[in-house]
């Protein structure tokens, strides 16, 4: 088919489709005939869609290259052992498709199959068919499909493959009922179940379901190894997004931008500390390399016998200055804080990640700073963290601080700190602007004031 310069890819696939519709159902077309055509052109429907999704949002790429994709009609289906696909639908591993909903979606609104194959992408990402089924499927289904679809209209701009002014409009209507904001599905299975809606269940699906989710049946160890490689392929694209100028979801004022929230809490708080690791060499014998002179020497002066020296220097990465704030309010007890302390002291007495000398910051707050400590080595910190008391147990303020950071930096105290820890419950007081460093508020699990941390901050958790 010949492409003109002047017409989209888009436009020719759709104007395509309705031809092969027509085609697909005339009296004169064999069985297998229509049924090769149809599959063909789904498939290139399907990829199109793909690749235009992963060109407009190419940090994507690392879920999109991990959903292969595969059109099967229904009467495939039927003669192999293949399970039968309403529509479209994936098990985490490919999207699977029957040809004719590809080809009667595109030739309505090729926009409404990019945008869904977004919605598949987040269901994987979030994690929805690897997740324990609840009790009421059903009812799980529509809270895994509005989850997705808060997350679309939090992030993807309104006029990029939308929906028609009506559609909007009773879309809007259930959306703004929950907020309007992305919420987990399982917080959205509990309002479901609980809340009293002005909405029926059947119109909320008609308007918020697109793919098939009876795929997601996948047996307990399968699901397990999927979850894990989506765990790793969330990582992945969150460093590319990191790394793209053009982001989505850039919202005016301190509006949230979740999508950027999610990758930062799957951040995981090893690669954190990590990241700020950077070279230096330190005094200990470098068994891996040997002073070159002696080298020659010994072979100048004895034949065949070098002589080996290791180096008394050695190249490391090694964090210097760091700070952790510990959030001494009533919800923080003392327990919590050994077991995060324990945590971090196994991160960074790795030797990849810290000096013997170290300099650490352990600051103690609850509305303003109730004690520092100052630890300069491994025994330090060990004497500090079996004797640590908890002091304090007012309200929170993480102001504080920052506050005392910056008196520490202006003094010289602090001459090269990447980055501040802080361990709370996250309910407090924040700052309202952004330091020069990077800020990490960690949580021992999720809870729900995780969402007022600042779209600046990472927000981990350490469990």
């Amino acid at each position: 088919m010949d492409i003109r310069t002047e017409i989209s890819p888009s436009e020719v696939m759709k104007k395509e489709a309705s031809t092969n519709a027509e085609a697909a159902q005339s009296a004169g077309t064999s069985e297998n005939a229509r049924e090769s055509a149809c599959r063909e052109l789904g498939s290139r429907i399907l990829y199109t869609c793909r690749s235009e999704v992963c060109a407009r949002f190419p940090f994507f790429s690392p879920g999109i290259a991990a959903l292969f994709c595969e059109v099967i009609s229904r009467e495939k289906s039927r003669r192999t052992d293949l399970q039968e696909i309403h529509g479209i639908g994936t098990d985490g591993s490919r999207i699977l498709a029957d040809p004719m909903f590809l080809i009667r979606v595109w030739e309505k609104n090729p926009g409404a199959l990019k945008r869904g194959y977004l919605h598949i992408l987040f269901h994987c990402l979030y994690l929805h068919p690897f997740s324990q089924e609840k009790a009421k499927k059903r009812l799980w289904n529509l809270a895994c499909d509005l989850a997705a679809e808060l997350l679309l209209k939090e992030n993807i701009p309104e006029d990029l493959w939308g929906f028609s002014a009506e559609e909007k409009k009773l879309r809007g209507r259930v959306l703004e009922f929950f907020g309007g904001r992305p919420l987990s599905a399982e917080v959205l299975y509990h309002r479901l179940e609980q809340e009293k809606l002005p909405f029926s269940q059947e119109e909320m699906e008609q308007l918020f379901a697109f793919d098939d989710h009876s795929l997601w049946k996948l047996n307990p160890e399968r699901a397990k190894q999927e979850k894990s490689r989506w765990e790793k392929i969330l990582t992945y694209t969150t460093l590319g997004k990191e790394h793209q100028k053009h982001r989505i979801g850039a919202n005016p004022g301190n509006r949230q931008e979740e999508l950027e929230q999610l990758y930062k809490s799957r951040y995981d708080y090893r690669k954190f500390l990590k990241k700020f690791a950077f070279p230096r060499e330190e005094i200990q014998l470098d068994e891996e390399s040997f002073d070159y002179i002696f080298y020659h020497f010994g072979m100048e002066h004895y034949g065949n016998l070098p002589l080996i020296e290791p180096l008394e220097y050695k190249e490391v990465n090694r964090l210097e200055e760091l700070v952790i704030a510990i959030d001494t309010s009533g919800s923080c007890s003392r327990e919590l804080v050994q077991r995060f302390l324990g945590e971090t002291y196994q991160i960074l007495s790795t030797r990849e990640n810290f000096f013997r000398k170290m300099k650490v910051y352990i600051i103690q707050c609850d509305c303003c700073i109730q004690s520092v400590s100052v630890i300069h080595s491994e025994e330090e910190w060990k004497e500090y963290v079996r004797n640590v008391q908890i002091q304090g147990r007012s309200g929170t303020d993480f102001v504080p601080v920052f506050t005392y950071i910056k008196k520490e930096r202006e003094k010289k105290e602090l001459k090269n700190l990447k980055a501040l820890i802080y361990f709370t419950d996250g309910d407090g007081i924040y700052p309202g602007q952004k330091p020069d460093y990077e800020t990490a508020f960690v949580f021992v699990k999720k809870n729900e004031n995780m969402k007022y941390v600042p779209n600046w901050a990472y927000k981990l958790v350490i469990s």
